[in-house]
């Protein structure tokens, strides 16, 4: 009996280990994949959404690359693997979540304006203040 707890504890094992080699052959095969480093910026890019740097634009460097990506690799479509169409796929589903992260913020941001502009026309007040973002920052 105690042979056969042996042997399956050593099973688990082996699988185990199996498993984790499967995970870092997976990992360095995605690491390598000629899309990485567009899948990370794309990634960053809707991390940065909500920052208080610059100017939204919803057709930003992102969604151009986006563009670029789904031109070159519909001409090599026969020959994708499965990593490419995910990798492909991620890419461009992290550009379109940017966009629709961006958009509410933008309308956000015209209605403020608005109000701002509504408030001084008001008040007499036309002279003109520094812009400054959400953080406080001035853009002057």
């Amino acid at each position: 009996m105690e042979g056969a707890l042996s042997s399956s504890t050593t099973y688990k094992e082996k699988e185990k280990q199996e498993i984790v080699e499967d995970h870092e052959i997976l990992k360095n095969r995605i690491s390598t994949h000629p899309l990485y480093g567009l899948l990370v910026e794309a990634h960053l890019d809707c991390l940065k959404v909500g920052g208080s740097s610059g100017d939204l634009d919803l057709e930003g460097d992102v969604s151009r690359d986006m563009k670029q990506l789904d031109n070159k690799y519909k001409a090599s479509e026969n020959r994708q693997s499965d990593l490419d169409h995910f990798m492909e796929a991620y890419c461009l589903a992290l550009g379109k979540l940017k966009d629709a992260m961006e958009e509410p913020q933008q309308t956000s941001m015209a209605f403020i304006s608005n109000m701002h502009l509504q408030l001084k026309e008001l008040t007499g007040s036309h002279q003109p203040e520094p812009a400054t973002s959400l953080s406080g920052e001035s853009y002057n």
